[in-house]
C-alpha cells in the first residue's frame, strides 16, 4: 500500500469520526453537546415582583402581597422590568448591583430608597437629542402612595402652582394660579404674588437653619400654620395658611364676546380622572352658546391620562373629523412590536361619559414649558386630522414618550415605555413644540382675563392681527414664527409630574 493510501484512509477515519461525534451531539445518540448547553431560565419581572427588603418601610403599601426579601432582590426586579420594558432598552449602561453606591448607608441603617434610586437613574439611556439634551428626563420612581394621591388630585398642600426665576442673582417665587377652594384662594394669594419669605426665613436665606424653615413652610411635613411674607404692587404683607388635604379643581372656563364672535376659554391643568367632569361642562356649554372661536390653555398642565386628551380632542375636532381616525399611535420597542397599536379617537374618557362634538377647524392653544406629555399629544393628534392648532407662548417640555404606571414594594417606577406619532406619522418633538406666536407667561393679569399676555394676543390673531401686531412688537412676524423661545421661569413642579400613561395595563 502506497503512502498516499494510507493518508486517504486515515483521513475517512478521522471523517467518520467527527460524523459520528456530530451525531451523537445531535442526539442520535442519546447524548448532548457541552458546547451547547440548553439556555439557563432569567426570572421575569413578575417572578421577581413583590419581594421586599426587609429594611424597605415602603413595602407596607405595596399593591399587591409581598414576600421578605433583601435589597438584591428589589434591584433583581428593577434590572428585568428596564430590560423588558424600556424603550431604550438597548442603550442600558452597563450597571455593577453590588456597587456600594447601590446599597448606601444612612446612620448605620441600609438606605433602600435611595439605593434603588441611584440603580434605577443609572440604568437609564445616556442617549441626547439634536439640542444636547438628555432624551430620556422623565423616567421617575416615587411612593405608590403619593402616586395614587396625584392621580386622584388629592394632595397635602396649599393649593397653589408656583414659578421660580431669577432676578439680579437673588431667587424670585411667583404665584402662578391659586386653585379654587383651597387655603391659598382662602387666605387672599393672587396670581402674581411673590412670596418673600415664610415664618421668618428670607427665600434668599443661604444659612442651613435659613432654608430649612422656608422649605418646611413651602412643603411642611408637620401639621401646623405658616406665615408668608408676601410683595404685591409694591406692598409687603403676611399671611397665614395651613396646608390640608385638598382635592384640586383642574379644569375653569369661560365665554368671552369678541366683537360679534364668542370665544371659548378654558384652563386645564392635568389629565386627571377628576377633571372630566368638569371639561364635559365645558365643552357643552361652549356647544350651546355657539362658541366658534376656542382658546385652550395648557401652559401648566403636565400631562396625565392620554384618554382625557384623546376625548378632549375628539370634543374639538367633532365626529366629522375624528371619527374612525387615529388620535395617536403607539410604539413600542423592537422586542414589544407585537405590543403597538392605533388608539383611536373616541368621545369617551375614562369615565364613560360622552364629550360633546364641537367640529372646530382652528384652536388657539396657550402653551409654555411647563406643557407637556399627554397635553403635547392633544395637538398632535388634532393636527394629525387637520384641525389647525396655533400655538401661543414658549417651546413646550418636549415628551413624547409614556408608560404604564408598575408598584413594587410600594414604589411606584415610570420607565418611558412607548412613543407616540398622530395620524400623518407625525411626533419625536423631544425638543419641544414651537409656538407660532412667542410669548412670556403674563404674571401681572388673573388666567382668563382678555388683557392677558397670551390670550390677548390669541384675541388679537382671531381679529386678524399678524404675530408681532398681536404682540407689541417691533421684530418682524417673519422672525417671530416658530421662534425656540424658552420660558426663562420654571414652575416649581416636581419633574415625575410631567408624564403621560396609559390607563389600562399589558
Amino acid at each position: 500500500m502506497s503512502c498516499w493510501e494510507v493518508i486517504v484512509l486515515n483521513l475517512r477515519s478521522i471523517l467518520l469520526f467527527a460524523l459520528f461525534l456530530s451525531l451523537s451531539g445531535c442526539g442520535g445518540g442519546g447524548g448532548s453537546s457541552s458546547s451547547n448547553p440548553a439556555p439557563v431560565y432569567q426570572p421575569t419581572s413578575k417572578d421577581l415582583a413583590q419581594i421586599c427588603a426587609k429594611e424597605n418601610p415602603l413595602a407596607v403599601d405595596a399593591l399587591t402581597a409581598t414576600r421578605q426579601g433583601v435589597l438584591a432582590d428589589e434591584k433583581k426586579w428593577v434590572k428585568a422590568y428596564m430590560s423588558e420594558r424600556y424603550l431604550w432598552y438597548k442603550d442600558i449602561p452597563t450597571v455593577n448591583a453590588d456597587d456600594a453606591r447601590y446599597s448606601v448607608m444612612a446612620n448605620g441603617s441600609l438606605d433602600v430608597w435611595t439605593s434603588l434610586l441611584n440603580y434605577f437613574s443609572d440604568s437609564k439611556t445616556p442617549l441626547k437629542t439634536a439640542l444636547g439634551t438628555l432624551v430620556d428626563k422623565f423616567s421617575f420612581m416615587i411612593e405608590t402612595v403619593s402616586w395614587n394621591s396625584f392621580v386622584e388630585s388629592n394632595l397635602r398642600g396649599y393649593g397653589f402652582m408656583l414659578k421660580r426665576s431669577t432676578s439680579a442673582g437673588l431667587k424670585v417665587i411667583t404665584v402662578a394660579y391659586v386653585y379654587p377652594n383651597t387655603p391659598a384662594m382662602s387666605a387672599g394669594l393672587m396670581r402674581g404674588d411673590q412670596i418673600l419669605g415664610i415664618d421668618g426665613a428670607s427665600l434668599n436665606d443661604t444659612s442651613a437653619q435659613g432654608i430649612a424653615t422656608f422649605n418646611e413652610g413651602l412643603s411642611p411635613t408637620q401639621p401646623a400654620p405658616h406665615t408668608f411674607q408676601i410683595l404685591r404692587a409694591g406692598t409687603t404683607f403676611n399671611v397665614s395658611m395651613q396646608a390640608t388635604n385638598i382635592t384640586l379643581q383642574q379644569v375653569e372656563y369661560k365665554v368671552l364676546n369678541v366683537g360679534a364672535k364668542k370665544l371659548g376659554y378654558l384652563l386645564f391643568n392635568s389629565h386627571v380622572p377628576g377633571a372630566e367632569t368638569y371639561l364635559i361642562q365645558a365643552m357643552t356649554q361652549f356647544k350651546q352658546q355657539g362658541v366658534s372661536e376656542l382658546v385652550v390653555d395648557l401652559r401648566y398642565n403636565g400631562g396625565g391620562y392620554l384618554a382625557i386628551a384623546n376625548a378632549l380632542a375628539y370634543s374639538v375636532a367633532g365626529s366629522a373629523k375624528a371619527q374612525g381616525k387615529v388620535f395617536e399611535l403607539t410604539r413600542f420597542s423592537d422586542k414589544r412590536s407585537s405590543e403597538n397599536y392605533a388608539m383611536n379617537f373616541t368621545n369617551t374618557g375614562l369615565n364613560n361619559q360622552p364629550y360633546p362634538s364641537l367640529g372646530i377647524a382652528k384652536i388657539y392653544v396657550l402653551v409654555t414649558g411647563g406643557t407637556c406629555s399627554a397635553s403635547e399629544s392633544f395637538i398632535n393628534g388634532l393636527r394629525g386630522v387637520d384641525v389647525e392648532v396655533e400655538l401661543i407662548g414658549s417651546t413646550t417640555c418636549g415628551k413624547p414618550y409614556g408608560f404604564y404606571p408598575q408598584d413594587n414594594c410600594g414604589i411606584t417606577y415610570a420607565a418611558m415605555e412607548m412613543e407616540g406619532v398622530n395620524a400623518k406619522g407625525e411626533g419625536g418633538f423631544s425638543d419641544g413644540m414651537m409656538p407660532q406666536c412667542t410669548a412670556i407667561d403674563d404674571l401681572s393679569r388673573p388666567l382668563g382675563d382678555a388683557s392677558e399676555g397670551m390670550l390677548s394676543i390669541a384675541i388679537k390673531r382671531m381679529q386678524g392681527q399678524s404675530c408681532n401686531q398681536a404682540a407689541g412688537l417691533a421684530i418682524s412676524s417673519q422672525g417671530l414664527s416658530g421662534m425656540a423661545l424658552r420660558d426663562q421661569s420654571e414652575l416649581l413642579r416636581p419633574e415625575w409630574q410631567t408624564n403621560k400613561w396609559l390607563n389600562t395595563k399589558p
